[in-house]
């Protein structure tokens, strides 16, 4: 390239790859088939998949503050809008696999409690992961407050405490539900009716008893669970 964009550099070797996939779009009786979005998203994945890679850490975890909307929007001209639409529409058609709580992982130490309403507030800058996190919770019943700004991730401290027993490995995780269990029958509730895919939901109905039974199961959680840590450091 003549002037080379600021965040990004291929190589030519990545250079002709990119051409060669591009080619296919058009030199194989299917010239003028491919439309001008379509055109479009190709340039963004290989522009995105690039910043990714040249700001990924050994251990996987991306540096979203080099890969920021802005960032992006700045040097593509285009809206920030613009630029969450084509990532979400390029993990569609261009799937990378990842592991979404790793990357949660990494920006949680920014999230925020409301010992008022009980909630965690935290800015998610990557629509994929906001949806990851997002479908994680649908998928038990658990509640996210959906807000106008879609970066903002905002939830009950109980359904937070979800997360945090799901990414446990799973004979550790069996054993904090066998715990919450016992405490559920303690407090005289039916222990058959724990719902151990609705966790959250589970404490919440204990109104203030469900944060101490959580104070006395802390301890059985990893010392690596960053949700956990961030419990014990926050809210408890």
């Amino acid at each position: 390239m003549k002037n080379e964009i600021k965040y990004v550099s291929w190589s030519n070797e990545e250079k002709a790859k990119m051409f060669d996939e591009i080619a296919e779009k058009f030199y194989y009786a299917n010239f003028g088939q491919l439309s001008k979005t379509d055109m479009e998203l190709m340039m963004f994945h290989f522009y995105i998949e690039k910043m990714i890679e040249q700001n990924k850490s050994p251990n996987g975890t991306i540096d979203y503050n080099k890969c920021s909307d802005y960032l992006i929007s700045k040097e593509l001209g285009v809206t920030q809008q613009r630029v969450r639409n084509l990532k979400v529409k390029k993990q569609l058609i261009y799937p990378t696999d990842y592991d979404w709580k790793l990357a949660f992982s990494t920006i949680i130490k920014n999230a925020t409690y409301d010992s008022d309403t009980h909630k965690i507030l935290m800015n998610i800058p990557d629509p994929n992961l906001y949806y990851e996190i997002q479908n994680f919770f649908d998928e038990r019943g658990n509640c996210i407050d959906h807000q106008l700004n879609s970066k903002i991730l905002q939830m009950r401290e109980e359904y937070f405490l979800a997360l945090a027993i799901e990414i446990e490995e799973e004979k550790n995780r069996n054993q904090i539900i066998k715990e919450l269990k016992k405490q559920f029958k303690e407090l005289n509730k039916d222990a058959k009716k724990f719902d151990e895919r609705n966790i959250g939901k589970n404490i919440l109905n204990l109104g203030e008893s469900g944060l101490s039974i959580v104070a006395n199961i802390i301890n059985i959680f990893s010392p690596g669970n960053f949700v956990c840590s961030f419990f014990k450091k926050i809210i408890l």
